[in-house]
């Protein structure tokens, strides 16, 4: 009888085991292909504030662009769109994508509260499918990334940044 019982639980460990196993290394090829993924602009689609579809077809060519994950309660969000906001002149040649799942009215009020929203070369998009993680992966809020004007990554930044080094990144 302790015999069965043994070879049991050392069976069920070895299930367990090959289960977890199984489990990491999936996890580490969704990361690793998010990665690839990421490494020019993915295709993506989110909504405009009149809830028209914004993709990546929409992004204008031989810009660099900033996409930066949000929402408009983080107190590093808030503080970073500040950053934008006093060195707006600096950001005009480049084009700013602002993503957030929060609702519409909230994102609206962000972008009026920071000045942002009058700015033809910035664009406040509504993630309301929440598929942004799916498709830059999970970085927590803010979440900043930098692409050349050949829609190359060129650096990702996660959490508050400040505005030199994001426009340091956008020229190049």
């Amino acid at each position: 009888m302790n015999k069965k019982i043994k070879i049991t639980v050392l069976l069920l460990f070895f299930m367990l085991t090959g289960f977890l196993l199984y489990k990491i290394a999936n996890k580490i090829r969704q990361k690793q292909q998010i990665a690839e993924n990421i490494k020019s602009i993915p295709a993506f689609y989110f909504y405009d504030m009149n809830d028209g579809l914004f993709t990546d077809a929409d992004l204008p060519q031989n810009t660099a662009v900033l996409i930066i994950h949000f929402h408009p309660e983080c107190e590093f969000c808030r503080h970073e769109a500040q950053i934008i906001e006093n060195k707006i002149k600096d950001f005009s040649p480049y084009q700013l994508l602002f993503v957030s799942y929060a609702s519409k009215k909230e994102i609206i009020n962000y972008a009026n509260e920071f000045n942002l929203s009058a700015h033809k070369n910035i664009t406040f998009l509504h993630d309301k499918d929440m598929i942004f993680e799916n498709i830059f992966g999970k970085s927590g809020i803010p979440a900043s990334f930098i692409y050349n004007k050949n829609q190359e990554l060129v650096k990702q930044f996660k959490g508050e940044v400040k505005a030199a080094a994001l426009i340091k990144y956008l020229k190049q």
